[in-house]
This record gives structure tokens, C-alpha cells and sequence, in this order.
């Protein structure tokens, strides 16, 4: 029975940045397209916490890079 490769940390890093840029890519999408002012608020806020993830990931995968990482 063949067993299912596990995806190297850096990898599921690169995952990450990819998902949470096309999630940020529809955000700024969402908030583009309304007018409604409880939608313009959802969509800044999830902008917002979208690019904090963003940001972690990134340092993340700079500190492997680095070799500071486990």
C-alpha cells in the first residue's frame, strides 16, 4: 500500500501564502463592488486580518529560510 506524501513545513507555508492571497485578492474584490457601508466594514476588516496572516506566513518562511526554524 503506497503512502501519501506529508507536505514539507515550507510547503504548506507556500500553500498558505497562496490561499490567503487569493482570500485577500476576493476581499478587496467584495469590498470593491459594494456600497453598503456594513459590507465595506466586513470586508476591511477581513483585509485587514488577512494581510496579519499574510505577514505571519511570511515571517514564518523567512525564519526557515534562514534556519532559524525548527
Amino acid at each position: 500500500m503506497a503512502r501519501e506524501k506529508t507536505p514539507s513545513r515550507v510547503q504548506r507555508l507556500r500553500m498558505g501564502l497562496e490561499e490567503t492571497r487569493r482570500d485577500l485578492n476576493a476581499a478587496r474584490a467584495g469590498f470593491d463592488q459594494t456600497a453598503d457601508g456594513d459590507l465595506l466594514e466586513y470586508y476591511l476588516y477581513q483585509i485587514s486580518a488577512l494581510r496579519a496572516k499574510h505577514t505571519y506566513l511570511l515571517r514564518q518562511m523567512k525564519s526557515l529560510e534562514k534556519g532559524d526554524g525548527p
